[in-house]
Order: C-alpha cells, then structure tokens, then sequence
C-alpha cells in the first residue's frame, strides 16, 4: 500500500487519498491509531495559524500508534500530519506510551505536555511553594497543565466555566474558581499575596491580571481566545516587576521542541504510569467526522481533550 486516508485543513473536511509520508533523516513512520483534537486545528481550517514551512497541510499536532520499524507502541509531537492514517515524525519528538495506558488515551498527552511543560517549567520557572493560576483548567491544555503544576509542588488555582466543571477540575487535586464570576475579587480572596505565576489562554486580559500578581509575578500567554489586544497599565507592571511573555510550540525548531519533551518526559511519564498525572478524554470521533469534532471543540464543551480514531 502506497496512499492512506487522511485530512487537511481544507474547510469542506473530506478524507483525501494521498501518499503515505516517507519518513526523512532522522524521522520514523508511525501507523496512527488516534490524533488529538485541538483549537489550533481550529485556528489552521479558518487560515489564522498556517502550517510551518515545509509541513503537510494534514491537519493534527499529535496522535498516538505504532512504530513502524519496531512495532512499539507511542506518541509523538508533529507540525501537522496527525489527522491520517500514518505519520512521519522526528524520532526525538516521539514518547513510549506509558506502561497499561491505552493508545487513546495517549494521543491527548503530546501537545498538552509540551506546552503545558515549555511554559510552566522554562518560561515561567514556577517553584514549588509558589502559587499558579492556570486558565481553562477544565480544557484540553487546562487538565494536564494543574495536575503537571500540582506535581511540581505549586498551589494551583485554575479557572473554568460551571459549577459542574469546577467540580471536575478539583477532584484534580487543585483549587477551581468559575470563569463566569468575578475573577480578580475571587482570586484575591483565594491570594490575597498573589499569585505569582499565570498560564494565561484569553491574550486580551493581560491587563486585568497585573493586580492580581506577586511582585516579580511572571505571565505566560499562550493562546488569543479573547482576541488579540490588551491595555495594559504599564506603571502597574513596573511596580510589581512583572514579566510577559508571549509563546508558541509548533514553530519551534526541532531541537528545540526535542529538548522540551525529554524534559517533560523524564518528570512526566512515570506520573501517568502511576496515576498521578492521567489524561482525560472527552470525547472520540472518527476520523471521517472531524468537521463534527472541530465543531464540539469549538463550543468549549469538552473536558479533557477530544480524539479522533484513526
């Protein structure tokens, strides 16, 4: 077999037949069992985040399945290409599956482990003790990030909307105000120090965080789903010595994004083996239904990440 199925972010969502990857220098092919869903996805179909130069326009920024040389079983970090039958990915961007969990299972990890990783622990550099509030904390991105942030020894406050939600998000072992109310008062009763690091996914609230940080408080902003601007009372910010950063992940360089999951991988992995950190799945779709997938991610309606089978 030559072709396989397979999805790009082309906005009428039909399977195509294309030809399978021939995995480059350094790269291995990799039979796909699932892909995660994310907004980026969301983000490449409406033309807003394009694919880097030189990757396939196949949608998916992770997947979970079987080496092709070895026949082991893993999941991996990709540009793009997830959303199909097979995948070629750079070796140093592929993880083992953890020892009992399933390949489902593991396609929700990639992409959120990294980010959640790169930005808790190298941009943030959030120490145990020290207090963390975590966005959309009930999301895809949200429900790795609190439990890595709660394993790194921090006080984690997470955000998400609903009562029924921010039920589900502490018995993830942190504490979880509803988005819905008054943020700033609500933390502020929760911290009245405040907090010293934030995961921030609106982008447009940058300025309504400042009073509610530590002096040297450190932001993260790793998504614009508020929009793309912010007001920002610059004395405030010099004040409290706070710091901004704005991230990505799937531009990185290669040995970059490498570094990042070895990292993450060495603290992480043994803490999805043992159930300290364990991914949470909210959905399943087939592939030949993406459309009905991107659709559901995009209500905010899931907890947890949503996969396709591939």
């Amino acid at each position: 077999m030559t072709t396989m199925l397979a999805m790009t972010d082309d906005s009428d969502f039909r399977l195509i037949d294309t030809t399978i990857p021939a995995p480059a220098a350094g790269e291995i092919l990799i039979k796909v069992s699932h892909a995660g869903v994310n907004r980026a996805d969301l983000s490449q179909v409406e033309g807003t985040y394009p694919p880097p130069p030189g990757a396939s326009h196949i949608l998916g920024l992770e997947a979970s399945g079987t080496r092709m040389d070895t026949g082991e079983p893993v999941m991996a970090l990709l540009s793009s290409g997830g959303y199909a039958e097979y995948a070629a990915v750079p070796e140093g961007q592929v993880m083992p599956v953890p020892t009992g969990m399933s390949l489902d299972a593991a396609a929700a990890i990639p992409e959120a482990l990294a980010t959640a990783w790169s930005n808790l622990v190298d941009v943030l550099a959030v120490a145990e003790g020290e207090t963390v509030l975590i966005q959309g904390g009930s999301g895809s991105l949200g429900t790795i990030a609190v439990q890595l942030a709660r394993e790194l020894g921090a006080r984690v406050i997470a955000t998400a909307g609903g009562h029924e939600r921010c039920r589900q998000v502490r018995a993830l072992g942190v504490e979880c105000i509803d988005h819905e109310s008054d943020i700033v008062s609500r933390v502020r009763d929760l911290c009245p120090e405040g907090v010293d690091a934030v995961l921030d996914i609106v982008g447009s609230d940058v300025g309504d965080l400042l009073p509610l940080m530590a002096t040297d408080g450190r932001i993260a902003v790793v998504a614009r789903q508020g929009g793309a601007e912010a007001t920002i009372n610059i004395g405030r910010l010099m004040v409290k010595r706070v710091s901004i950063h704005g991230t990505t992940l799937r531009s990185r360089p290669i040995h970059e994004k490498e570094q990042i999951l070895r990292a993450a991988a060495q603290f992480a992995l043994p803490r999805f083996e043992d159930g300290r950190i364990r991914p949470i799945i909210a959905r399943r779709f087939p592939l030949a239904e993406a459309r009905q997938a991107l659709d559901y991610v995009r209500g905010s309606r899931p907890f947890g990440k949503v996969v396709l089978d591939c």
